[in-house]
Formats: C-alpha cells, sequence, structure tokens
C-alpha cells in the first residue's frame, strides 16, 4: 500500500481494489501488446502495415479494457444518482409536512417564549428548503441541460437585496435595475448576484452604499470598500483565493460566478482600485436578446 502512502490518498478499500485491479490489468495488456508488436514486425515486415493493425486493436482492446474497469464504478455511481434523487423526492413531504404544523402552532400559540422558539424553527425549515432547492437545482440541471426560464430582472435583483439585508448590517443597497425581462438560468444568476453583492458588504468600510444599476445592456454592482490591487486582479477568480484571510468564507463564490458567466455568455469585467473600491460589470446582451 506504499502507493497510496506516496500519493498521500486516503481511498476506501473498494477504491483501493479497483485502482489495483485497473493497474494489474493495464500492466498485462501493455505488455502482451509489447510483445505482439515485435512478433508483427518480425512476421510482417511493413512498418505501416504493423502501426494499422496495432491502431486497430488498441482501440478494440482499449474498449474492453476500459469497460470492465470502470463497469463498478459506473454501477456506483447509477446507484448513488437513483439515491440522491429519491432521497429529495422524498424529502420534499415532511419539508411540507413541517411548514403547515408550524403554521398552526403559530396561529394558536400567544406566548412570546414559545413564539421565538417555533421562529427558530421556522428559520432552520428555511435553510433546510433552501438546500432542497439547491440539489434539486442541479438535479434538473444535470437531467433537462436547458433550464433557462423567463422573469424580470427588477424582481430578481428584489429578492437578492432582501436576502442580502439579514447581513448587510446598516449599509444601504440601492437598485435602479430597470422591469427588463431575461431568458436565462434564473438560479444561477440569483447565485451569482448573491455572491457579488456578498462580497461588496463582506468588504465594505464606513457602511457606505452599494449600488445596482442596469445601464443599456451592462448590469452593474459597485461598491465603496477596500478594493483590489491589478495583482489581485489576476488571481480573484482563482478557486480558493482570499485577499483577505481574515474574512469568512473559501474562496470559492467568484469563480462559482466566473464559470457561471461563461456558460451563459455573459462577459464580465473588474473595474476596482485598493482603498476606493469594486465596480463588477455584467454585459447581458445575451439574455436580454433571447427574449
Amino acid at each position: 500500500m506504499l502507493i497510496f502512502e506516496a500519493l498521500d490518498t486516503d481511498l476506501r478499500s473498494s477504491d483501493k481494489i479497483f485502482f489495483i485491479r485497473t493497474m494489474v490489468i493495464f500492466s498485462v495488456v501493455l505488455w502482451c501488446f509489447t510483445l505482439l508488436c515485435i512478433f508483427l514486425w518480425e512476421w510482417v515486415g511493413s512498418s505501416w502495415l504493423v502501426l494499422f493493425w496495432f491502431a486497430v486493436m488498441a482501440l478494440c482492446v482499449g474498449y474492453i479494457l476500459v469497460s470492465y474497469t470502470l463497469a463498478a464504478l459506473f454501477k456506483t455511481n447509477h446507484f448513488l444518482d437513483i439515491l440522491l434523487k429519491d432521497t429529495l423526492h422524498e424529502l420534499n413531504i415532511p419539508l411540507s409536512v413541517i411548514k403547515a404544523n408550524l403554521q398552526m402552532l403559530q396561529a394558536d400559540e400567544q406566548e412570546s417564549k414559545k413564539l421565538k422558539r417555533l421562529m427558530r424553527i421556522e428559520l432552520a425549515s428555511q435553510d433546510l428548503y433552501e438546500l432542497y432547492k439547491e440539489v434539486d437545482y442541479f438535479i434538473k440541471k444535470e437531467i433537462q441541460t436547458d433550464v433557462r426560464e423567463y422573469f424580470f430582472l427588477d424582481e430578481l435583483v428584489e429578492k437578492v437585496i432582501e436576502k442580502q439585508k439579514e447581513i448587510a448590517n446598516g449599509v444601504e443597497i440601492q437598485s435602479s435595475v430597470l422591469h427588463v425581462k431575461l431568458f436565462a438560468d434564473k438560479h444561477g444568476l440569483i447565485k451569482v448576484l448573491s455572491n457579488l453583492l456578498h462580497n461588496a458588504l463582506k468588504y465594505n468600510v464606513n457602511k457606505r452604499p452599494i449600488s445596482l444599476s442596469l445601464e443599456g445592456s451592462l448590469l452593474c454592482i459597485k461598491d465603496h470598500g477596500i478594493g483590489m490591487s491589478e495583482s489581485e486582479l489576476f488571481l480573484v477568480f482563482d478557486r480558493y483565493y482570499q485577499a483577505d484571510m481574515t474574512k469568512e468564507g473559501h474562496g470559492i463564490g467568484l469563480s462559482l460566478v466566473k464559470a457561471y458567466c461563461d456558460e451563459c455568455k455573459i462577459h464580465m469585467r473588474i473595474n476596482s482600485q485598493k482603498g476606493v473600491g469594486t465596480e463588477v460589470i455584467l454585459d447581458i446582451t445575451y439574455l436580454l436578446r433571447k427574449t
């Protein structure tokens, strides 16, 4: 098992068996192919003919080898996929039961202390429902490649701002976004704007206001926070990168934003100056054009 220690990989016993089996089979096949190539070279004499037959046999044997070695992996992934979808479907029922009974308890309860406890339960159930929707979104995206829908930008922005007010801590979030219709991945765009607003709030200075505006087809999120230097701008989309390690988070927000923008053909530009602030500009021309 020295190879796993050298790779610094913590694998399950089944994964180790799969890895060793694949390595042994590959080594045996490679050895047999080497002998066969030498034999054909001496017997046929034509290098081009030998290469042709070697390529054909390599393709056939490679297909059989890969199918055999990955069969267990495909079976496990298929089982996990079914389990995840079935579990998610069943989660919807207890969530609905919790919500319905919670509303009845809140309607009948008068004692303030018990109402506060019910409020905490309600907040916890809302968090659980958000996680449910998150997993449901990714499953639908996997099954149904096109998850786009029609919606209005200003309504989406207001929804995002309302959620971010919980951590705004008195910072004003100004919005001048127009009532324009988009055709896009709504859930993904909510995550993009939530991440950008969250960063603006996290790096805010002196509780100065944050603004969201739509100028033509350019959606702008502007803050007056700590800003970034040119060297930091080069690293800002790297996964796990954080300009200030003392702040909460794991440095994956902007990498997710960039991935969404690339997928949805949104050109993103960041203008930032250290000590002045940051402006993120999203060109949503493609999303408007589809309407």
